[in-house]
């Protein structure tokens, strides 16, 4: 046997022999270093495709990647590199959504990907009208990542969700979280982080009589010299308020480009004039000035500066980078400080004498045998630190250094130790200072380039698939067609993309998994388009029984369930919103239950004779399930007002104020807001409690003006004022 066959041999028991010496779970993770390196590069070979305008060979390898390496966080970078593709490109909200999705999960370490993912998940909602669910993901982000500059389109997006609604008041209230605010005296933001953009509010009294479509100017000017005029558009009719936003970038300025170019530490103008101000003054400029920054993050990465690495060779360099753009004040390269420092595990013994010191320092109380107070104790403990100097590199506001770790004039590190890049970022878009921190394992061995053994996608696969997103194509240009009422013309696109999609099954049914279960989804749509029900429930069948973790199961039955319903057939629809509501994974699980109650509801109002309060039991117990058992569901809100509503049909007023009340603390973003602002007017007005009536009424004239309910508003406060109330 020849010495060449023992090379490679000696490499990887010398790698097996250095994950042997890590932390328990870290072996599993090191394990994928492989797969990480090849679902790297081919992401690369997509972004090559998506260069040389080849988009749809550029998805396909991205799905690939999804595909091949679903244990490897390279697979996040695919699926927002798919979703923005889908959403951009295609305008396939839901399927754009669901790539998103995977992107928001906890096990998405990179912050950054995580909470955009997050964003555009709810973007997608917003898009697809479905408003309620928008609400959840914007509050989730809210609540999850409070410094987080993403807040601010959040605020944005839930503003809008209620304008959609009718909302005016609560769509106000949320945009007057929203941006830069001019010429008011409500909350503003005094940053705008590089890169990110600027989102700017107008207060005005004047823009009520503003005409429908036209918009206010607002002139934005950095302090290193750029200048852009952004349009400001009023939210609704006679309203006060405009938004508008503009992109910003960490680059030279270049005036009239539509975006905002910008430099750390820049200040940035922004003012419009004010045509008719307080006193009968006249083009009264109004001004806000906000200050550019950027939020520090660093990593440790390999030689490319592309891949986060959670391990580092003795023996090799370590590449450093930290992300500021706060110190990119000019042309040249600019430099930072940071701290690589080496850190071991602590001992038994040394976290009890750390635990001594502390309680004879007094700086913590002991507690029984000291179990409380241990785990507060870092596991870790620093065996020294050197200063690192990062330069600027070519790429604005990214800086760069390489540190050689181990040998004679590398830092000092044994393995089993880890590695702490450590830079204190003073000035961000949250408040006070900000650790970043990037940490990789010391270890043994050699982490070298790997091989993808297959970088390409086959022309077969991409035959079918493509004829999988051509019989989409003629289903979408076939919904057109029934929008517009050419009912003929969309059956004859429904029947082309349907022939498409029956010539693609049995090489599909050969080919197996993702594409064989998308050329289910499609013959649903299609069936479902062409309203064959009955073909569309079968095909719905056979989607769950053939790929019961498919993430259009529940869909398909949901919104089949929604035409039983609108076919008065109810018993069919509840029977479909159960399996849902069965189904332990499915995100539409709180949908489904308020709709059986929709269903009863419904029933009951139809029913003759006393039929009909059996049928108004049920549906109150289906929308108080949704309350006890779906409490994260964008359903709540409305399923507590429906039950209050009942209390108030029974006469039990107290209990029907309770609820209402319940409703309006907790669920600000509850559908049908001015309905359930009437009902608890009349609540209190049963009870002898007219003054408060009285208040929720004029609540419901101020906020919603356009609703069904206001002018009957107006008439019970003009009676109640009548009354001394």
């Amino acid at each position: 046997m020849s010495l060449s066959r023992f090379v490679p041999l000696r490499a990887g028991w010398l790698l097996a022999l250095a994950l042997l010496v890590l932390p328990p779970g870290f072996a599993q993770e090191r394990g994928s270093v492989v797969e990480d390196r090849a679902a790297r590069k081919l992401l690369q070979a997509g972004d090559v495709r998506m260069e040389l305008g080849e988009t749809k060979k550029a998805v396909e390898v991205w799905e690939s990647v999804i595909d091949r390496y679903p244990r490897s966080p390279i697979r996040f970078q695919a699926h927002l590199r798919v979703a923005d593709f889908l959403l951009e490109e295609e305008r396939a909200h839901d399927r754009a959504r669901q790539h998103y999705e995977a992107a928001a999960v906890e096990a998405n370490g990179d912050e950054d990907l995580r909470v955009r993912a997050l964003l555009m998940s709810g973007v997608c909602h917003f898009e697809s009208a479905q408003y309620g669910h928008c609400f959840k993901v914007m509050r989730s982000l809210i609540q999850g990542f409070p410094g987080r500059t993403e807040v601010n389109d959040a605020h944005y997006y839930i503003g809008l969700s209620h304008f959609k609604q009718g909302h005016y008041g609560r769509a106000i209230e949320a945009l007057d979280k929203v941006g830069t605010a001019v010429g008011a005296d409500g909350p503003t933001v005094a940053k705008v982080e590089a890169g990110r953009r600027l989102h700017v509010r107008i207060d005005d009294q004047d823009l009520a009589i503003l005409p429908r479509g036209e918009a206010v100017m607002v002139r934005c000017t950095s302090s290193s010299g750029d200048e852009e005029s952004v349009a400001c558009h009023p939210v609704g009719r006679e309203v006060k308020v405009a938004l508008g936003s503009l992109a910003t970038a960490l680059a030279n300025p270049e005036k009239g480009n539509g975006i905002l170019e910008v430099r750390g530490g820049d200040e940035v103008m922004v003012e419009y004039i004010d045509a008719h101000a307080a006193e009968r003054a006249q083009d009264v400029p109004r001004r806000h000035q906000v200050t550019v920054v950027g939020t520090g993050r660093a990593r440790i990465t390999d030689g490319g500066y592309e891949q986060d690495l959670r391990a580092a060779v003795l023996g090799k360099a370590v590449h450093l980078e930290v992300t500021d753009a706060d110190l990119d004040t000019g042309p040249g390269p600019q430099a930072l400080e940071a701290k690589l420092e080496v850190w071991r595990k602590r001992t038994a013994d040394e976290i009890d004498e750390e635990l001594a010191r502390r309680v004879a320092a007094g700086e913590a109380a002991e507690g029984p045998e000291g179990e409380d107070l241990r785990s507060k104790i870092d596991p870790g403990v620093a065996v020294r630190s050197e200063a690192v100097s990062l330069t600027e590199s070519d790429e604005p506001g990214v800086f760069r250094a390489s540190v050689a770790i181990g040998g004679d004039r590398g830092l000092e590190a044994e393995p089993g130790q880890w590695l702490r890049l450590v830079y204190q970022d003073e000035e961000h878009f949250g408040e006070g200072s900000l650790e970043c921190r990037a940490e990789a394992r010391v270890i043994e061995g050699n982490l070298g380039d790997m091989r993808v053994s297959r970088s390409d996608i086959s022309d077969e696969d991409l035959r079918l698939k493509t004829q999988l997103r051509t019989a989409g194509a003629l289903t979408r240009v076939g919904g057109q067609y029934d929008d517009f009422g050419l009912h003929e013309q969309a059956m004859a696109k429904y029947r082309e993309a349907l022939q498409v999609c029956e010539e693609l099954l049995g090489d599909a049914r050969k080919e197996g998994g993702k594409l064989l279960e998308e050329t289910y989804v499609e013959l649903w749509r299609i069936y479902f388009a062409m309203d064959e029900l009955d073909l569309a429930l079968s095909m719905s069948r056979l989607l769950q029984k053939e790929f019961p973790e498919s993430t259009y199961v529940d869909e398909a039955m949901l919104q089949q369930a929604h035409v039983e319903r609108e076919r008065e057939d109810w018993n069919r629809a509840i029977q479909l919103y159960s399996g849902i509501v069965s189904m332990r994974e499915s995100k539409f699980r709180g949908d489904a239950q308020f709709a059986i109650g929709e269903c009863y509801e419904a029933m009951a109002l139809k029913a003759s004779g006393g039929r009909g309060d059996g049928y108004f039991e049920k549906a109150f117990v289906a929308y108080k399930k949704v309350y006890e058992e779906f409490p994260d569901s964008s359903k709540v809100g409305e399923a507590v007002s429906k039950m209050a509503s009942f209390y108030y049909q029974k006469q039990d007023y107290e209990r029907a104020v309770d609820v209402f009340e319940n409703v309006l603390a907790d669920y600000p973003d509850a559908a049908f807001l001015d309905v359930i602002l009437f009902n608890h007017g009349r609540c209190l007005y049963k009870l002898g409690r007219k003054s408060e009536a009285r208040g929720r009424f004029e609540q419901i004239i101020q906020d919603f003006p356009e609703s069904d309910v206001a002018a009957e508003s107006v008439k019970i406060v003009e009676a109640l004022k009548k009354g001394g109330f």
